[in-house]
């Protein structure tokens, strides 16, 4: 690591960045808090804690809204924040080397985080694929949105492939019998995870919970890296794609092309989101069917459009006094990201883990809502208090300290002034 290399100091960010980060910490919170409160393998399986009339709509409305348009985001703005490290040069230095090495702080920090906290972590994703990130680095715009496309594509035609192998098999006796009959076999082993795990988190051991942690780590594994990990990818290019545009540096400039986004990201995503959530509600998606590549389908494409329609939203509505005000808030989040993120699964560790609460389980979809409303209500007024004495957050001071290999300036030079008066 070059000596020479120095990081961002908090009056050069570009706030609506931090803004972004708030407002898609929230959206991630809303999604997670299902599956930090009941078993993860509830998704695979038909199988349901919750059926009651409220439950289900409040279902729906996450799948509508919120599923798969928030993490788009995030992913989105880590492949701008990308980009500003590249151009982050000083005597000459590469940024790469560092950037690589950020990464692999990201991938320990991920790591702990799925032993320790949560499965469902996506900060190793993150640091995993960042190094796949720098292969692109030198790549023309017209290249990144081809891999982008070809990312977000490549998922949905295996999964056809998939699907039609399904279909032919099931038109065939001999062969229904056998697909279905392993089918049941790898129903029964998600049951047995999920009644294990609703056994073990409210009254297990910590050796314990660590255990079934990574046992459901690994069943969510496959479907992930197949699925999930190119839209992440998929994700990072464009984010990188527009930070080489440098849409929010100039928002002014791009502002056409902001409110045909609104217009549009707004329209057709949320009549995707429609059609995934109905899909997701009255479909297995476990299943290789052709209705459920439809649902990946409308997601994988729908998530990306309404993301850009929530964005492109703010941008336009950011000038008027109240949201300005609203913008400080979120961007108070935003700067914390990284502590904000992992609040949420040690707050989560706390509420339903047999060393807390142990109320794993017992938490109904809506009341997760309202939790989750409740808690990021508390994380804006404390990230804007911590950040009147503090620098960082505590985990991105962390982070910051090990890149560059040496401790970073922590409290706040405000405070430092009024200390010494």
């Amino acid at each position: 690591m070059s000596p020479h290399f120095n990081p961002t100091v908090p009056g050069q960010r570009i706030q609506i960045l931090d803004t972004l980060r708030g407002f898609a910490i929230f959206g991630i919170l809303m999604v997670n808090m299902l599956w930090m409160s009941a078993p993860v393998g509830i998704s695979l399986t038909d199988y349901s804690l919750w059926n009651s009339p409220t439950d289900r709509t409040v279902e729906f409305l996450i799948s509508f809204l919120f599923e798969g348009k928030f993490y788009v985001l995030f992913s989105m703005l880590f492949g701008y924040g990308f980009w500003l490290f590249l151009q982050k040069t000083n005597n000459g230095a590469s940024p790469v080397k560092v950037y690589a090495w950020r990464l692999i702080l990201l991938i320990l920090f991920g790591a702990a985080h799925i032993v320790l906290l949560w499965p469902g972590d996506i900060l190793f994703i993150y640091g995993f694929l960042g190094l796949f990130l720098l292969l692109f680095r030198n790549k023309s715009n017209r290249g990144l949105f081809k891999w982008a496309l070809a990312l977000l594509i490549i998922p949905l035609v295996l999964l056809t492939g998939l699907a039609l192998l399904f279909h032919l098999g099931m038109s065939n006796p001999h062969a229904a019998e056998a697909i279905e009959s392993a089918m049941e076999d790898q129903n029964a082993v998600f049951v047995a995870l999920i009644e294990n795990a609703l056994k073990i988190y409210p009254t297990g051991t910590f050796s314990e919970i660590v255990s079934i942690r990574l046992e459901e780590y690994t069943t969510l594994l496959t479907g992930a890296i197949i699925m999930f990990y190119p839209n992440v990818l998929a994700m990072f290019l464009l984010g990188f794609y527009a930070g080489k545009k440098q849409l929010l540096k100039e928002v002014t400039t791009h502002l056409p092309f902001f409110r045909k986004m609104a217009v549009w990201g707004l329209s057709t995503g949320l009549l995707a989101g429609l059609a995934y959530a109905y899909f997701k509600m009255e479909t297995d998606l476990g299943t290789p069917t052709f209705e459920s590549v439809l649902a990946m389908a409308l997601n994988a494409f729908g998530g990306p459009l309404l993301s850009l329609g929530y964005v492109s939203t703010i941008l336009l509505l950011i000038h008027t006094e109240r949201m300005k005000r609203c913008a400080k808030w979120l961007a108070s989040v935003g700067r914390m990201a990284l502590s904000n993120y992992l609040m949420h699964s040690i707050i989560a560790a706390l509420l339903f883990h047999s060393y807390g609460f142990a109320l794993y389980g017992k938490v109904s979809i809506w009341q997760g809502a309202l939790l989750s409303l409740a808690i990021f209500a508390i994380q804006i007024p404390l990230s804007i208090a911590w950040l009147n004495y503090f620098r960082f957050g505590p985990f991105e001071w962390l982070w910051r300290s090990l890149t560059y290999l040496k401790w970073q300036p922590f409290v706040n030079p405000n405070q430092l002034t009024d200390q010494r008066t």
